[in-house]
């Protein structure tokens, strides 16, 4: 089937599911451009003594001038330790580095920007410091702690509030001189667009950890959200909005990999599903969350020994604040936040090159009183893989605080692995749509739209990476020396299970 008769075919597939009419149904765009976008991970922690830095870009990718909120995220509940707006000239790019502060322990994160794209307010050239202020007071918040450690890492939003017109269109676009007409228009104490448009999305975005003196470099595309919202979300700069959750109640969700009927073709089929709010989520959050939603986390791990090779999960769930707090858990979350975290229940089952596997039971640490499996307590948590004996509460890449220790048998130092999201409600109540309707692209056969029914999408909202380590300590280079040290990123794949 050549592309034009694919793109027809996906036309009338998404007509037939009423997804061609004015409302939006938020989807991740396998483009990687949209009108939200979700940066997994950054960090400025240290592995060892050598600190890692985080450097963003975002790029506006259409000839329209946009408004941009921009939001910094902890890890641990996801409280914003950062935010400003961002308006971006036609194809324009914006770039900024995360760096620590100072050298002292615990310092917080520190944005640095030499981009003159217009940013209310305006980031001094000195650049600006992680704040406390929310996660500090904050009743549910300050539970797992108030110390600016904790902006040291986390993850980013960045939500396109709509298109610019007229005056301010005109001021942040940049001129023959490569600089904005006008930062001051924008930047005016309250200032207001004057005319703003929905949001037209084209967004793409990237993120890059690097540890200059471990000799690691590696690099993400950031999760991209298309038609995210309908309406224009513009609100001042410092305020806590919008959110992800703010998302039209809509979602489509394509769901492949299944085996079809009678074992001989993949299935694959297509949701576009409507929700209504439920406990303390509201429907955008759980529209959202909706394609976001994996039972499985897949990915491979090196522990070799000879190169001390270590290997990090990023497992973040960008949603998760929307669902939980002290005292409720929305399903698919099954518990509460605590001292210790809203801990959900995982497991991890491990093989190596050869398909190897056994019954013995990894080791997770922390471990929670009363459990036989491992937990991610933190809305964006590092799962630290190893086989070696090490002390180490950080995880042993990345240098992450807000991890999970999976310590597996020695004779296991590569292969692949599979994290089951396995709590109550990611596994027998899950997320529950209001209507959905479906339908089956399986193989090469027409179409087939099903009556639309409530549907339910099992696991958790989650996305990340892998990052693996390999240290070969000094090499001879030509005539001379050189480090030999390597890094590489990878992201994950997933299970993805969705009934009916």
């Amino acid at each position: 089937m050549n592309t034009f008769k694919r793109k027809a075919l996906l036309t009338a597939v998404l007509a037939s599911m009423g997804a061609a009419g004015t409302a939006e149904a938020v989807y991740l765009n396998p483009n990687r451009t949209g009108q939200a976008l979700v940066y997994p991970y950054f960090t400025v922690q240290n592995t060892g003594t050598n600190a890692w830095n985080t450097y963003i870009s975002i790029v506006n990718t259409t000839t329209r001038a946009k408004a941009v909120k921009v939001r910094f995220l902890e890890g641990r509940t996801s409280a914003e330790v950062l935010d400003f707006n961002l308006y971006l000239s036609p194809n324009d790019v914006w770039t900024a580095a995360v760096v620590p502060a100072s050298t002292a322990t615990g310092a917080p994160g520190h944005l640095l920007t030499a981009d003159v794209s217009c940013t209310s307010p305006a980031i001094p050239a000195a650049g600006q410091d992680f704040t406390n202020a929310l996660f500090s007071t904050d009743a549910n918040d300050k539970l797992v702690g108030t110390g600016l450690d904790r902006t040291r890492e986390g993850y980013v939003e960045m939500i396109e509030m709509g298109t610019l017109t007229g005056t301010w269109a005109a001021a942040v676009t940049h001129t023959s001189a490569g600089v904005p007409a006008n930062c001051g228009v924008v930047q005016a104490l309250n200032a207001t667009p004057p005319s703003i448009e929905a949001p037209t999305g084209g967004l793409m975005g990237t993120g890059t950890l690097i540890n200059v003196n471990s000799g690691n470099d590696v690099g993400y595309k950031a999760d991209a959200l298309e038609a995210w919202s309908s309406v224009t979300n513009f609100t001042q700069p410092g305020l806590v909005t919008p959110r992800l959750d703010a998302a039209d109640p809509v979602s489509v969700v394509v769901n492949a990999g299944g085996i079809g009927p009678g074992g001989a073709s993949t299935a694959i089929t297509a949701y576009r599903s409507t929700f209504a709010a439920l406990g303390n989520a509201s429907a955008g959050a759980r529209a959202v969350a909706s394609v976001f939603m994996h039972t499985n986390v897949l990915n491979e791990y090196i522990l070799d020994a000879v190169s001390a090779s270590a290997t990090d999960w990023v497992v973040t769930q960008p949603l998760k604040r929307s669902f939980v707090t002290s005292a409720i858990a929305t399903p698919p979350y099954t518990n509460n936040l605590t001292t210790n975290g809203a801990c959900e229940s995982i497991l991890f089952t491990f093989f190596n090159r050869e398909e190897q596997t056994q019954n013995t039971p990894v080791l997770f640490s922390p471990n929670v009183t009363g459990t036989t499996t491992g937990q991610l307590c933190w809305e964006s948590t590092v799962l630290s893989i190893r086989n070696q004996s090490n002390s180490s509460l950080q995880s042993l890449v990345l240098g992450s605080n807000n991890t999970t220790t999976v310590t597996i048998p020695s004779n296991f130092q590569n292969g692949w692995a599979n994290l089951s999201f396995a709590g109550l409600n990611a596994t027998s109540v899950g997320l529950v749509s209001t209507l959905s309707d479906r339908v089956n692209l399986t193989g090469g056969a027409i179409p087939v739209v099903s009556a639309a029914v409530a549907a339910t999408f099992f696991g958790l909202p989650a996305t990340g990476f892998m990052v693996r380590t390999f240290v070969n300590g000094t090499l001879t280079c030509g005539a001379g020396a050189c480090q030999g040290n390597y890094s590489a990123l990878f992201e994950h794949s997933y299970i993805t299970t969705i009934n009916p």
